[in-house]
């Protein structure tokens, strides 16, 4: 559909300026979002030669007749219409940049070259929800994602996404699971968890227009900001319960009945131990050969402020305070119901943790799935 050339000496370099000219552009003909990020094999869906891999992703707002129209030809037809409006916005933008002499080439939304959920949330435009589905401040997850490959190498591509609450929040919700009349969205085990999946040729979201799941979705009901608000309420109010909860006591006791345990540590040894249902983690301190403990939000962890990481469930902890041994923490980790990650080199830090794993019959060699 494109009217102009691709340039056959391109540009590689736009200035701020020419972005914001260009985004100003995007907005005036109907995208709702941009973003920018680096394509990577991840994000590709089938072998093919992509020729630059600086990307520019859009999203455009998916009409509301679509969501009310019942899965089937009428609804199919809507949502073929918002496809083929997307690959028209996308291809105006496309010879736009081509007309200031950059080269382009498009990802069309229905193209099944990339995979647009993944590439917006690479861009930082949203988060992927348990549908599958992106997930934006602006459109919730009623929305088309479309992608142009472009020799301009210096994108303001943005390596950090604020949105990454949104799957704690899916797992607590489930509503497009329970919506979905396929049952295309199944609860899965994996080695983080339960997760959902999503099975493609039990979908007919394309087929049928079928959008169940994008109207039982509260990002579309409530709107991002009032979700956003009630997600940090719920979080708030267990942070405060779990603080209350918290027995410094309780963890002394335990620490001083285990001393010997933690002799071959050394100064300035760091162990934070989370509870995976908990939004707070125990920090260990060895400071003058005394062992410190407080409590801090998990989002305070950083590779640079704990030597090793355990990840165990609330009653696992529980049962690990009230044995005055050692005997339930090997046993616990034996039995791999503590996960263990070492965050720094072992090698270089030389703290005495290894040590101190192999007393309780362990090795280091354990990495993070998430």
């Amino acid at each position: 559909m494109s009217r102009v050339e691709r340039p056959s000496k391109p540009k590689f370099i736009a200035d701020e300026s020419f972005i914001k000219e260009f985004e100003n552009y995007a907005h005036s003909i109907g995208i709702s979002s941009i973003g920018y990020t680096l394509l990577n094999s991840d994000l590709l869906l089938k072998d093919k030669f992509v020729q630059y891999p600086f990307t520019i992703v859009l999203t455009m707002e998916m009409d509301n007749a679509i969501i009310k129209t019942a899965p089937g030809d009428d609804a199919k037809d809507l949502n073929d219409t918002a496809y083929v409006k997307a690959s028209i916005l996308t291809t105006k933008l496309s010879d736009f940049l081509r007309k200031e002499g950059y080269d382009t080439e498009i990802a069309q939304p229905m193209g099944g070259v990339v995979n647009f959920s993944l590439l917006g949330q690479s861009a930082g435009l949203g988060h992927i929800g348990d549908s599958g589905l992106l997930i934006t401040p602006e459109l919730g997850p009623r929305l088309k994602v479309s992608a142009i490959f472009v020799s301009i190498a210096n994108l303001p591509v943005n390596e950090e996404n604020e949105h990454d609450w949104i799957p704690e929040y899916c797992e607590m919700c489930n509503k497009c699971v329970k919506a979905c009349p396929e049952k295309a969205l199944i609860e899965k085990e994996s080695c983080c968890g339960n997760e959902i999946e999503l099975i493609q040729k039990k979908c007919v979201g394309c087929s049928l227009g079928c959008t169940y799941c994008i109207e039982a979705c509260p990002f579309e009901e409530k709107g991002y900001s009032h979700v956003k608000a009630k997600f940090d309420k719920i979080n708030a109010k267990l942070r405060e319960k779990q603080a209350k909860n918290f027995d410094m006591g309780l963890w002394n006791h335990w620490l001083s009945e285990n001393s010997k345990l933690f002799t071959d540590l050394d100064d300035g040894f760091t162990m934070a131990i989370a509870m995976t249902d908990n939004e707070n983690m125990i920090i260990l301190n060895k400071v003058d050969n005394e062992l410190n403990v407080n409590l801090k939000s998990i989002d305070e962890l950083e590779n640079s402020n704990a030597d090793l990481l355990f990840v165990m469930d609330e009653k696992h902890m529980d049962e690990l305070l009230k044995d005055p041994t050692t005997t339930k923490f090997a046993e616990l980790l034996s039995s791999k119901k503590i996960d263990v990650y070492g965050l720094s080199d072992p090698m270089k830090l030389g703290k005495g943790y290894v040590t101190f794993l192999n007393k309780l019959g362990l090795s280091i060699g354990g990495e993070c799935c998430g």
